[in-house]
């Protein structure tokens, strides 16, 4: 999946949605902080990259650094075989702490294994770098940033010293902003149902 979508193409769309061409009540920091927790949040919703970590065991040497941002170990498997013809396997006896896989036991061979990861987003930290979120991911962020600045809003209506200088819009009630939000984590949480990986079956070893 193709990902071109810039933090700055986020903001342009949330605001789209909020209908505030400019910055008004929500500055682009406080945007950016929305969208940095939304990137990070993803993967508490099942939604997250997929990739293929592969490396040698070592000769008694019993933890594996994994690479940054793993969320998630889907399964590990054994190459049993050779290169030209492998034979994967599946491999028992770890667990992951700390980034790492441990063994349970030191290894006597140098086989290859290969682990299958869920990894987090990276967050984005300027405008103009493509986010490794797929294109049409990205409009869960943006769904995800619209509900949060809703909650944002909802909290300022709640102080009510924040109307003693700024005239508090007529038509701008709690109510209306809960109908907002209701509607907006409606379609956010529709999106998050079709984006979300299933966990894939797995069988359980009763004997070990």
């Amino acid at each position: 999946m193709s990902a071109t979508t810039t933090r700055s193409d986020i903001r342009t769309r949330v605001r789209d949605y909020l209908y505030e061409a400019t910055a008004d009540w929500f500055t682009d920091a406080q945007l950016n902080r929305l969208i940095t927790e939304e990137v990070r949040g993803l993967p508490s919703r099942d939604i997250f990259k997929e990739s293929l970590y592969t490396t040698d065991l070592i000769i008694n040497q019993m933890d594996y650094t994994l690479p940054e941002g793993t969320k998630k170990i889907e399964r590990i498997e054994r190459n049993q075989g050779t290169s030209s013809l492998p034979d994967w396997t599946d491999f028992t006896g770890w667990d992951i702490f700390n980034n790492a896989i441990y063994l349970e036991y030191r290894p006597s061979v140098a086989d290859e294994i290969r682990a299958f990861l869920r990894i987090s987003f990276t967050v984005p930290t300027d405008d103009v770098t493509a986010l490794d979120v797929p294109d049409d991911v990205c409009e869960i962020v943006v769904w995800g940033v619209v509900v949060r600045a809703y909650k944002m809003a909802i909290g300022y209506l709640r102080n009510a010293k924040n109307w003693d200088s700024v005239a508090k819009p007529d038509y701008l009630t709690l109510n209306t902003l809960n109908s907002w939000l209701a509607e907006a984590k409606k379609d956010y949480n529709d999106l998050i149902k079709a984006y979300m990986t299933i966990a894939r079956p797995r069988d359980i070893n009763l004997v070990s």
